[in-house]
């Protein structure tokens, strides 16, 4: 004869409900984590990741001694900045093939009359920033992949404008 067990009801599952909720949260967050991990891997010119450190360069909106709207840039491999004739911003040289994150902000004030918003492109490597308020910042990564000379610029003030060139 079979022998009956006695289930008994004091014995608790291995897993309490709240135990797999908590894991279900972790899984998401990882998840989702690595998901925005991917995707900042992916710079604006391209449709997939790349694997490499990236030259930074920091790029400030300011006002040149004559009044006019222009950009100035800082590397993190240094070097004089040059402006070219046509041009109100200095002439930026990368190799080409480099990683290059662009840092961009927006450090003149507002006046009474004019609200000061400035952009930064270029159209060739699909760099486009939002609109840029005082003091706004925004961060954009592109790959190098191109050789020549490319026209940097803001939409909102056309006449700031400088030139990068790849080679």
């Amino acid at each position: 004869m079979a022998k009956k067990l006695k289930s008994n009801p004091k014995t608790k599952p291995k897993f309490s409900m709240t135990t797999l909720i908590i894991i279900g949260v972790i899984v998401a967050i990882s998840v989702g984590g690595g998901y925005y991990a991917y995707q900042s891997m992916i710079p604006v010119n391209l449709d997939y990741p790349v694997f490499m450190a990236a030259e930074n360069v920091l790029i400030k909106t300011g006002v040149s001694a004559d009044g006019h709207y222009v950009f100035s840039h800082q590397s993190s491999r240094g070097g004089k900045q040059v402006i070219q004739n046509g041009m109100t911003s200095p002439t930026w040289t990368i190799p080409k093939g480099n990683l290059v994150t662009i840092h961009l902000i927006n450090e003149i004030t507002n006046k009474p009359s004019e609200k000061s918003l400035h952009n930064f492109n270029i159209d060739e490597f699909n760099v486009h920033s939002k609109n840029l308020g005082y003091f706004d910042t925004q961060s954009i990564t592109f790959l190098a992949d191109k050789s020549g000379q490319f026209t940097y610029h803001c939409t909102v003030h056309p006449e700031m404008k400088g030139l990068l060139i790849i080679q």
